[in-house]
């Protein structure tokens, strides 16, 4: 029996041991102190009344609590949401208690193991097949180049090679640590195109790019043989919207190159994304799917530290699941995997305000606040100089504090 298990992030990971590190406590002291002062949340769906109860019995017999529906007490209702609250050490007992009981419980008690464990090792850096990128302070900043003539947001302004390479070369001295170049749009409605379209808009970019830029280069695109001419020419990150689906070489293709990969969620394809996309729960529903496909992808002997998850801002979303993705982005961390998020510009923002894409800045800066609460390691965006300006302050506001 299989209970999905998904972690509710503490929104301020890292505050405590910053404080004590800047009070002098000792590194040893600082580990035992915070797995007794954070408290961590899990939650559980589609618990039965009975095996609810047991969940909750176990947690209080070694000092922790368990949130469940009012009525289970009584047998009702036939099933629960049953939310785990305790320390991380008391957090370290409970897989041990459940494995005594029935009702599948064993199988929890090791989600929980492994939930654990990535609490405790969180991914820090990503491996490339030269170097790596270092995503353990966070966000890296992916900068957005579309070489393509029907952007929703630039709308072929760096369609030109010439263009596009300067376009590069500012993003790096604004602070981008990746960029990320695209031939095909995969806006809302758009149109497939070709490869050999695709190719012949990306190529002439990425091989100027490849022998001169100074941060990894990242090729968007759903298709493995823009993705091999991508990676000849110096591209060390695939970025798929489709999650290596739409192509049935792609995962090959990153396998055999050892190149790092974007695994992102989106419901339906770019022409049909928001014909009446439809969730009951986009968090739980998108991590459910994304812990699905990465294990599909490490099986097809991907590297599991190469994986980058994304959540899909914008792809099969409607603002009321884009606002909550964003409002729970760090329990996406759960999976195990840095997580990226691609708020920038996005209609979801338009929506909001009433802004046109290039006036929708201001309004990606409440969800970078948010993106940088959450813990997110990547965030792509056109606008780089202000997101990595913004992402500055924000860390020296979090190091006064460690200071204090």
């Amino acid at each position: 029996m299989r209970y999905p298990l998904r972690l509710i992030s503490s929104r301020e990971q890292g505050s405590l041991a910053r404080a004590l590190a800047g009070a002098g406590v000792d590194p040893c002291g600082i580990a035992i102190i915070e797995k007794k002062a954070e408290s961590v949340v899990l939650r559980v769906d589609r618990v039965a009344a009975p095996v609810a109860n047991i969940i909750k019995q176990q947690l209080l017999s070694i000092g922790g609590d368990a949130a469940v529906h009012r009525d289970v007490i009584t047998g009702g209702p036939e099933q629960s949401s049953v939310y785990i609250i305790a320390d991380r050490n008391r957090l370290a007992q409970l897989p041990a208690k459940l494995a005594r009981q029935p009702f599948g419980l064993t199988e929890l008690g090791a989600g929980i193991e492994r939930l654990i464990h990535t609490m405790e090792n969180p991914p820090r850096r990503v491996p490339l097949p030269a170097g790596e990128i270092d995503c353990a302070t966070g966000p890296v900043v992916m900068g957005v180049l579309n070489v393509t003539p029907d952007s929703f947001s630039d709308g072929g302004a760096f369609l030109d090679p010439g263009a596009a390479y300067e376009r590069a070369v500012a993003m790096v001295e604004e602070g981008a640590g990746i960029i990320d170049i695209g031939g095909e749009s995969t806006r809302p409605g758009a149109a497939e195109v070709s490869a050999e379209t695709e190719l012949a808009r990306v190529e002439p970019v990425l091989r100027k790019l490849g022998s001169t830029i100074t941060v990894p280069l990242s090729i968007d695109t759903r298709r493995a043989a823009v993705a091999r001419a991508a990676i000849d020419a110096g591209a060390a990150i695939v970025n798929d919207v489709s999650a290596l689906r739409h192509d049935p070489a792609m995962a090959g293709t990153v396998r055999d190159a050892k190149t790092a990969v974007v695994v992102m969620h989106m419901q339906g394809t770019p022409e049909t994304m928001q014909t009446d996309p439809r969730y009951d729960d986009a968090t739980s529903e998108i991590i459910a799917w994304l812990e699905e496909r990465t294990g599909e992808l490490v099986r097809a002997g991907i590297d599991r530290e190469k994986i980058i998850v994304d959540p899909g801002l914008g792809f099969g979303k409607r603002l009321e699941d884009n606002v909550r993705i964003l409002n729970e982005i760090g329990d996406f961390r759960g999976l195990g995997f840095p997580v990226m998020a691609g708020y920038s510009r996005k209609s979801f923002i338009g929506t909001i305000t009433g802004r046109e894409p290039a006036e929708r800045l201001p309004g990606g800066f409440a969800a970078l606040a948010k993106c940088l609460a959450g813990g997110v390691a990547f965030v792509r965006v056109h606008d780089v100089k202000q997101t990595a300006d913004f992402i500055k302050v924000w860390r020296a506001i979090e190091l006064a504090g460690a200071l204090q």
